[in-house]
């Protein structure tokens, strides 16, 4: 089993990212490898930009509590399990100005490879912070 944790501060209160990222759908407006999501009851299916497609299942939503949780259904990756969670909260802990958005994932390689692992490990968390240095320009429109 692997893990990834990337957060990233924001000027940008916690109302404001949450109303960009809250909605599992909207997802292509802010991640940049994705082209296109639709969606059919908890399942997501985001195209990305080389043409494949990812089916994800949303397994919780709290919007009070400005976070939801996905697993991986299906799609080009090697993966025997995966489930990522991504969650916006205030900044600090006086809950004063800005917020911060962590995304964690915990998966294991099909096949439970370690190299291939590794490798997944990598990728994924270079997805999140290139789709969380995207979402600075997103919510500064």
């Amino acid at each position: 089993m692997a893990t990834v944790s990337v957060r990233q501060t924001f000027a940008h209160s916690p109302e404001v990212l949450w109303g960009i990222i809250g909605d599992p759908a909207d997802i292509a407006k802010w991640v940049p490898s994705i082209e296109s999501v639709r969606m059919d009851g908890e399942d997501r299916y985001a195209q990305q930009a080389d043409g494949t497609m990812l089916v994800e299942r949303v397994v919780g939503h709290d919007e009070a509590g400005r976070n939801y949780t996905y697993e991986y259904v299906e799609g080009p990756l090697p993966l025997a399990s995966y489930s990522s969670t991504i969650r916006v909260t205030a900044a600090g802990s006086d809950g004063g100005s800005g917020a911060e958005v962590r995304w964690d994932a915990d998966f294991a390689a099909a096949g439970d490879d370690a190299a291939v692992e590794q490798q997944l490990q990598e990728g994924i968390e270079s997805i999140y912070r290139a789709a969380l240095t995207h979402l600075v320009t997103v919510a500064s429109r």
